[in-house]
């Protein structure tokens, strides 16, 4: 049986093996005014120290609170149990101490826990059968000791709770110096307008800014096509995912380590569904949004010079995005405190309320009709699939009422692509005509001119003909004026081989346009050209292009004509 002893208050000492550094004076004020009144209840433990001086002294290993507060109190004394403890069985029963205090701090449980596992040797297991506390609270307590000295400070003051900082120590070091700078900044903090973000914006910012949590990713996790070499991403090592073991909080389909092997992949998607989408999908919009800058800017540059038209998804442009309501994450309550999981608890009932009006909101508007869908060529949500609806700046064509009717726009637009997919169709075949005749092998070739490269100059040559020859040729209305005296005499000095390579290359430098749609005669010319000079190779060009059009042309007017048919029926 332990033995209670009236020890000292001056022969006392604290303990510098001790995890806990700070008291706060008020609450030791008033645990010493208790002491005056009924003692103290619960004597300290102390074990024998150095002798000091001829006089025995002792070290505190559990009751610092008290030993201070009697001191404060200017007790003589204070009630104390002696033991025999080495340094190692001293710590043990001052974490122990710490961590069974009401009032003991998230950082103050994580450096205990983390004093337990490094100068104890114990593991999670004996952590969780010791305290009673189960392995996921704990992981979490050990975890914010990875948290950057600013970010424990402003938990410490109560700037930030206990939600915000278990997702800020899953970052690091680097990132979270970056978060701090860009949103907790002193600076920033200062400012009359700043409010701590709530846990929920918080998280959405880390994951915006700082992983690349794969069900975000625009392509399918599973998809083994993607990259054959590199495999599907569910079972890649570089997933979090796929190693539990180092990241226990990670979410069922994983986070990605490899932003260059994540990248290629985005990209391979990107071009893979961009072409789908083309040749299958003609009613759906490509669009991006009013944002773009950098990489995103030169990306969407580039995509108009190859001919994709675009949306801007933008309140000038008359068109907003409508997005698909983010379900609340429930909390856990092995996560938090008792009190801190009612407060959790009751703001996920809220979030889920909302929730469920927004989503019931969201899925009649796409079952309705009233929105469209749309393919991201640039920005956050490049290569995803979003939905459009117009706002009230909308040039788009209105009924009666004012509203958009987009049905009817939906139509014209269609009829439109078929136009334009003529276009673009005769535009590549004839580069495909224009890469073959632009050989040296044709340029140079000094056999006598065909009937019709004959009929190519013809063509040439009417543009520049005299104002009485298209009067002749044409009508008095198509009368011009070609001035051509300084080809004339110079065409009389040209020998027989100079002449026919001459012409040749004038001609076909003649033919070239960028626009054979509009200049659709010189193109046609050279097409034949091509064919007749060509005729296995072009034909192919040809065969694959019409099969091509005629399929996107048969899915368009489907579409067109279930449109109609619903247009009908309103």
């Amino acid at each position: 049986m332990q033995t209670i002893e009236y020890i000292e208050t001056l022969n006392i000492r604290s303990s510098d093996l001790n995890p806990r550094k700070t008291f706060d004076d008020d609450s030791i004020n008033e645990l010493s005014k208790s002491i005056v009144e009924v003692g103290i209840l619960q004597p300290i433990i102390l074990r024998a120290s150095k002798y000091k001086k001829g006089v025995e002294s002792y070290e505190l290993v559990c009751g610092e609170r008290r030993w201070r507060a009697a001191k404060v109190a200017e007790l003589k004394t204070v009630p104390a149990i002696i033991r025999e403890l080495k340094d190692q069985e001293a710590l043990d029963l001052m974490i122990t101490e710490n961590l069974q205090r009401k009032d003991v701090s998230p950082l103050e449980e994580a450096e205990a826990f983390q004093n337990l596992i490094t100068h104890r040797k114990y593991d999670i297991p004996t952590l969780v059968t010791r305290f009673g506390k189960t392995e996921s609270y704990i992981r979490h307590r050990v975890k914010l000791n990875d948290l950057i000295p600013n970010f424990k400070t402003l938990l410490q003051n109560e700037v930030i709770g206990i939600g915000h900082a278990l997702e800020i120590c899953k970052l690091q070091e680097k990132d979270q110096g970056e978060l701090y700078k860009d949103k907790f900044s002193e600076d920033d903090r200062s400012r009359s307008w700043w409010n701590c973000p709530t846990v929920k914006t918080l998280k959405g910012n880390i994951e915006t800014a700082f992983t690349l949590k794969l069900q975000d990713a625009p392509f399918s996790a599973d998809d083994t096509t993607i990259d054959k070499k590199a495999g599907a991403c569910i079972t890649c090592p570089k997933n979090t995912a796929s190693n539990l073991i180092l990241f226990p909080d990670s979410p069922s389909t994983g986070v990605c380590l490899d932003r260059v092997c994540f990248k290629k992949k985005s990209d391979i998607h990107f071009d893979r569904e961009l072409k789908r989408i083309q040749e299958e999908e003609p009613g759906i919009v490509l669009a991006y949004p009013n944002y773009t800058y950098g990489e995103a800017e030169k990306k969407l540059k580039d995509l108009k010079k190859k001919g994709i038209e675009a949306l801007e998804i933008s309140w000038n442009s008359g068109w907003s995005e409508v997005n698909e309501p983010e379900l609340p994450e429930k909390p856990v309550e092995s996560d938090f405190e008792p009190e801190e999981y009612k407060e959790a608890l009751s703001e996920y009932e809220g979030e889920m309320v909302d929730y469920e009006n927004e989503l019931k909101e969201y899925q009649e508007k796409v079952n309705s009709g009233s929105v469209r869908k749309a393919f991201m060529l640039v920005g956050r949500d490049e290569g995803k699939f979003i939905y459009i609806e117009p706002n009230g700046k909308s040039k788009s064509t209105s009924n009666t009422s004012g509203e958009v009717d987009l049905t009817k726009q939906q139509i014209e637009e269609l009829q439109a692509k078929i136009k334009r997919d003529e276009e673009l169709n005769f535009e590549k075949l004839y580069n495909a005509a224009k890469t073959m005749l632009n050989d040296s092998a044709y340029k140079n070739n000094t056999d006598p001119l065909t009937e019709k490269e004959w009929i190519a100059s013809y063509v040439i040559m009417m543009k520049r003909a005299s104002m009485d020859l298209n009067e002749e040729i044409f009508d008095k209305d198509s009368r011009s004026y070609v001035k051509n005296e300084l080809r004339f005499p110079a065409a009389y000095r040209l020998t027989d081989s100079q002449k026919n390579k001459v012409f040749r290359s004038w001609m076909i430098n003649e033919l070239e346009t960028s626009s054979p749609n509009y200049l659709i005669s010189e193109s046609k010319s050279l097409i034949e050209i091509a064919m007749e000079k060509f005729p296995d190779q072009l034909t192919q060009v040809e065969l694959e292009l019409q099969g091509k059009f005629l399929k996107r042309k048969e899915k368009t007017e489907k579409l067109i004509a279930d449109l109609n048919a619903k247009s009908k029926k309103k």
